[in-house]
C-alpha cells in the first residue's frame, strides 16, 4: 500500500511553528520576508532568524501553500495560495 504524503503543519518538523506564523502573517495579503518577520515579532514577541524564516518559506512553497510573486525592487513578496 502506498504511503500518503503528510500535508499537515506537523509534517514540517521544527519549521511547523514558523510556518504557521508565516501563514497567519500572509492572511491579510502578500508580504516580503522582512514584513513577515515584523508581523511575527508583533504576534509572538520573538523574531525568527533568516534561516528559520526562509527554511519555513521554502517548505511552504514546496507544498504549494504559498507562492512567490514577482520581485518588487530587491524584495520578493509571497502570498497564500488556495491550498494555503
Amino acid at each position: 500500500m502506498a504511503r500518503k504524503h503528510d500535508e499537515s503543519l506537523a509534517s514540517l518538523g521544527r519549521f511547523s511553528e514558523p510556518a504557521f506564523n508565516i501563514l497567519v502573517a500572509l492572511a491579510d495579503g502578500p508580504k516580503h520576508g522582512y514584513a513577515m518577520t515584523q508581523d511575527i515579532e508583533e504576534m509572538t514577541g520573538s523574531r525568527p532568524g533568516p534561516g528559520t524564516l526562509y527554511g519555513a518559506i521554502a517548505r511552504l512553497e514546496e507544498r504549494r501553500w504559498i507562492e512567490a510573486l514577482p520581485a518588487d525592487d530587491r524584495r520578493r513578496p509571497y502570498r497564500l495560495t488556495s491550498a494555503g
